[in-house]
Parts: C-alpha cells; sequence; structure tokens
C-alpha cells in the first residue's frame, strides 16, 4: 500500500514537472512567436492579467481601470497615506468635493475594507473601481516616489506670523515663483500664490493663458503689474486646483464660471472670488481677494476731507432719504457704502444689505445675496427686504428701472436707502436716473446725497522726495486754484513749492506706491437743486448750483490731495482723464 502511495507520489510530481516543462516550452513557443510579432510574454502576461481583472470586475458589477494608463494627482493620493495605500492594495485617482474614486485589486481584502470605511466615516461618498495586481503595484510605486517628493511640503492653510519670513524668501523674486511652481504640487503652488498676493498687497491675481506660456499679472493698489510666467502644463493643474477649491466643474472649459473659496492668512479669513473665462490656450481666471474681519474704515482714512467728510457725517444721521455712490468698477464705492453701514450701525437700526455678492461679512447687519439664475434679482430681492421692515438698506447696484422705482418709493417711506450707480460725475447720476425711466418727481424728493470717487496710489514714504514744480505743473496748479477760491471763498489755499516724486523700492515693490486714497466729490441735494429736478433743468444748470454751494471736483481733489504730499499729479490725471471729472 506504501509503495503504491509512493508510486502515485512519485507519478504525480512526474506529472507535475512534465507539465511544467510542458507550459515551460510553450511559454518559450509563446515568447519566440511574441517577440517574432514586437511583444514578449511580459506584455502578453500583462494583457491576461488585465483582461481577466476586467471580467471579474465585471461579474462583480463594478467598473474596472487600468491605473498604469491614468494619469494620477499627489494631491489626491495624500487622501491615504502610503503604508495604508500599500497594505489595503487602494488607490485614489479622483476627488470631486466629498465625492472620491479609489482603485482595488480586491474588495474582500480586510485592508482593503478598513481603509474604505476610514474613508466613508469622515463623510466621503466612496466609488470604487477593479484593478489588477500589476496596476496597483505601478501606482504604489509612483505613490512612493511621489511622497517622497513632497513630503518636506506643508499645506498652508493657517499661515502664522513667525512662519512668513520662510515664505517671503520664496517668493522674493516673484519671476523665480515660476520655477518653484514646477517642483509643487497644486495644492502647494496655489497657497504660494495666495500668500504672494498677500506679500505684495494684490486685490486680484490674473491668470492669462497665452499659446506657450501663461502670463500671471497682480494688480497692486488698482494697476496690474506682471509677476510671472508659468508653464502651460504647470498652468493646467494650477488652474484645475482653482476650480477644485472653488466648487465649479472641473469638467466644464467652454463656458464661463464663477466660484469662491476661503483660506486664512496670519489668522485672518481671506475669501478669493473666482471668475473663469474659456480662451484658445485655456481658461483665463480673475481672484479677487477679500480680507474679512478687518477694522472698518473711518472717512478720514478713506481720504474724505473738507466739505466733502462734513457732507458724509450729516449723511450718517439721515432717517430716510437715498445716497447713491457712483463711479467704476473698482473705485470703491463699496467700500464708501460699507463704511456708512458700520457708523449706521447701532443696536436702534434694522440694516439689511442685497449684494452681488457679499464681499465682508459685517457683525449685526443681516446680508443677503442675489440668485440670478433662480430668480432671486435686485428688484424682487428689494421688495422682499424692505418686507423685513428695515431701518437701513444697502442695495449692490440699480441696474433697472424697476429696481430703482422700489429703491425711490423705499426711500420716500421711510428707510435710508443705499446703493452704487455707474456715472462719471455725481451730478451725471440726475440725469442717469432720469435716463433709465425714473420721473422727477420721484428722484427729487428721494434723493438725498451722491458720491463720486475715484481711488488714487498714495505715494510710498519709503522711497518718494518732494521736487520742485515744473513750468507745466504750476500752471495747471495756478488754474485750479483760482477755481478753488471762487468755489471756496476764504479758504487758505496754496500752491506747493514741491511735489512728489515716485522712485520705487522694496517695501513698494518697486511700484514707488503703496496704498490708496479716494479722490471725491460729494453733492447734497439742496432745496434749489430738487426745484432744478423737478423743472428738468439741464446738465449745466444743475453743476453750477452744485458748485454754488461749494462743491469740489475729483480732479480739484485731487490737487489738494498732491499739494499734501499724498499722491502724484501723474496719479490725479490717470484716474480723473473722463468728462466731468
Amino acid at each position: 500500500m506504501a509503495e503504491d502511495t509512493n508510486t502515485g507520489s512519485t507519478t504525480w510530481k512526474t506529472s507535475l514537472v512534465v507539465a511544467n516543462d510542458a507550459t515551460a516550452a510553450d511559454a518559450s513557443a509563446t515568447e519566440h512567436k511574441g517577440q517574432m510579432f514586437g511583444r514578449n510574454v511580459t506584455e502578453i502576461n500583462r494583457e491576461f492579467q488585465e483582461k481577466s481583472t476586467m471580467n471579474q470586475a465585471h461579474t462583480l458589477g463594478l467598473a474596472y481601470l487600468d491605473i498604469s494608463h491614468t494619469p494620477l494627482n499627489p494631491d489626491f493620493l495624500k487622501l491615504v497615506d502610503y503604508e495604508t495605500a500599500k497594505r489595503a492594495r487602494l488607490i485614489p485617482f479622483f476627488r470631486v468635493a466629498k465625492k472620491i474614486r479609489i482603485a482595488v485589486q480586491d474588495v474582500e481584502n480586510p485592508e482593503t475594507k478598513a481603509a474604505i470605511k476610514v474613508l466613508q466615516d469622515i463623510g466621503y461618498e466612496v466609488d470604487i473601481s477593479m484593478a489588477s495586481g500589476t496596476g496597483i503595484d505601478d501606482a504604489l510605486k509612483f505613490y512612493s516616489e511621489s511622497e517622497e517628493k513632497y513630503k518636506k511640503i506643508e499645506i498652508v492653510k493657517n499661515v502664522a506670523k513667525s512662519s512668513i519670513e520662510t515664505y517671503e524668501k520664496e517668493i522674493a523674486d516673484l519671476s523665480s515663483l515660476s520655477t518653484k511652481l514646477d517642483t509643487v504640487t497644486a495644492e502647494e503652488g496655489l497657497n504660494m500664490l495666495n500668500i504672494a498676493a498677500m506679500k505684495t498687497g494684490a486685490s486680484d491675481i490674473h491668470y492669462e493663458p497665452e499659446e506657450n506660456t501663461v502670463v500671471v499679472r497682480l494688480r497692486i493698489d488698482g494697476v496690474l503689474h506682471k509677476g510671472l510666467e508659468m508653464k502651460p502644463a504647470t498652468y493646467k493643474n494650477i488652474s484645475n486646483q482653482i476650480k477644485y477649491e472653488s466648487k465649479m466643474q472641473l469638467n466644464i472649459n467652454t463656458v464661463p464660471q464663477d466660484g469662491r473659496y476661503m483660506f486664512t492668512f496670519n489668522d485672518t479669513k481671506v475669501g478669493v472670488r473666482v471668475s473663469s473665462i474659456p480662451t484658445p490656450y485655456n481658461e483665463s481666471f480673475v481672484c479677487r481677494f477679500l480680507i474679512g474681519e478687518e477694522t472698518p474704515l473711518t472717512f478720514e482714512e478713506l481720504g474724505f476731507q473738507g466739505a466733502a467728510l462734513k457732507k458724509l457725517q450729516k449723511v450718517s444721521k439721515i432717517s430716510h432719504g437715498m445716497v447713491l455712490s457712483t463711479g467704476p468698477t473698482g473705485s470703491g464705492k463699496s467700500t464708501t457704502l460699507y463704511t456708512l453701514i458700520n457708523i449706521m450701525n447701532t443696536p436702534e437700526n434694522k440694516i439689511i444689505t442685497l449684494e452681488d455678492p457679499v464681499e465682508y461679512p459685517i457683525k449685526g447687519v443681516t446680508q443677503s445675496q442675489i440668485d440670478e439664475k433662480r430668480g432671486y434679482d435686485f428688484a424682487g430681492g428689494l421688495r422682499a427686504l424692505l418686507r423685513q421692515d428695515p431701518d437701513v438698506v444697502m442695495l449692490g447696484e440699480i441696474r433697472d428701472l424697476e429696481t430703482a422705482q422700489t429703491a425711490a418709493q423705499a426711500a420716500l417711506t421711510g428707510h435710508v436707502m443705499l446703493s452704487t450707480l455707474h456715472t462719471n460725475s455725481a451730478i451725471e447720476t440726475i440725469p442717469r436716473l432720469v435716463n433709465m425711466g425714473l420721473p422727477p418727481f420721484m428722484i427729487a424728493p428721494a434723493l438725498d446725497t451722491i458720491i463720486a470717487q475715484r481711488l488714487v496710489r498714495k505715494v510710498c514714504p519709503n522711497c518718494s522726495t518732494l521736487e520742485p514744480l515744473s513750468e507745466s505743473e504750476l500752471e495747471e496748479y495756478e488754474n485750479i486754484m483760482k477755481i478753488l477760491e471762487v468755489v471756496n471763498p476764504g479758504a487758505v489755499i496754496e500752491i506747493p513749492e514741491k511735489t512728489p516724486r515716485v522712485h520705487g523700492c522694496e517695501k513698494c515693490s518697486q511700484t514707488g506706491y503703496s496704498g490708496r486714497i479716494v479722490l471725491a466729490e460729494v453733492v447734497t441735494i439742496s432745496s434749489e437743486i430738487k426745484n432744478l429736478i423737478l423743472n428738468n433743468a439741464s446738465l449745466v444748470d444743475l453743476i453750477t448750483a452744485a458748485r454754488k454751494e461749494g462743491m469740489i471736483t475729483m480732479r480739484e481733489d485731487g490737487f489738494l490731495k498732491v499739494a499734501q504730499g499724498l499722491t502724484t499729479l501723474e496719479e490725479v490725471f490717470r484716474v480723473t482723464n473722463v468728462a466731468g471729472a
């Protein structure tokens, strides 16, 4: 019996050897045949393994993925640490918000199940695809190399003051930042660009793709400056990160999109409003930085002086009427109204705003954001707001007759109505409202004050100098001063002997300017002006009446601020070079 057993064993072993030899011979023949057609046995076995995995996925009702041919984003890999991914044979390869797609080798693997549960417990909706063992090995190799490359990089959501010097060194020369962006993850790259904006005091970053490069420009004190260029491949990752952070649709790049994301810098929350448009070379983005939790500015700090300041101080105490702030985009209209709201923001006042979008949170104020796609526009929103029994209402903008009528009616029925409008000067606001279709008998009693403004850059105190006036500058001053003496009789107005000149230094990013200040003209709608409105008076008559009551134009206000050494004549001419300014 034992002999039979041994014989059987021997026979089995012999058969196995013969079978192995036959398999080896077949494999050799297959390899030889494969090589004849440019393929080797490794490729054939890999193809067989992928087909086998595909069939297994189909049997289990799961998706199949050849992960070796799937581009992997290192940012997504960070969702699961490398050691866990290695044990669980699991690779994250795509994420949108809280939805994550993963590739696994074996769904029944206990380590795989445990890793999936962890992801689900922290709120992710997990979509599973099957991948071959060889594919997972390739992905893990990429994972390992990526972790080694990025292990020293920390994603900065909250930049402590003690750490800023390090980052300032990184981005001291913005042009060198483009090289740095090629070596970091998209998430870290976007962080560095955000910090660059904070360091330079930029209000916006403009990403402008061209055929062979992408130009990044920063708007500093209202003027665009070229910061750096980046490679299109690097920008593709950065743009995807911007869209992901802003909750935009990642797979849509042929239509404009809007979004928003937040980060924290020096314990201050910074909102970033993002706008994208399609171009032939990728999407172009403009990111507007909205710094929250700042100490509210006063009218004096904004740059209002003299008669304009006194008029605004009176406006802050009115109980009803319409106050309109006018000027082009980026002229500080909303900031002026926010300052007015902060003064009016007392326990006795109910204040509601309707904005597009809400830019700065104000404690104690109810703020609402319009959504025109869902029918919540300024006109309809204003009607709804008035049912909330407010004392003060701020409307982001008057765009049409319906909104203008509702706003005027609110001002006539005991509400303080604050809003913005696009006009070149204060007095031009009146014919603008008439042209919109608002009748003079509503404009005259509803309108209380009009503020027109521009923003000019302030000279850098570190590098600016005072130099004698040129002959042309002296002539300009003499003409302006003659007008001011008529408008403000008795006022002591002197022509300065010297005027500021800018040069540029490290503290002002070589621009020669640091910060901005308002140039303003403020008109109070007096009884005389009300009568002129009711009688359909011409623009010339309205301007004459306003001048009699002491209105100073924005350009004249600018000359006074140049005389004080706050800005330059070049800046004044740059922003007031329009009719009526």
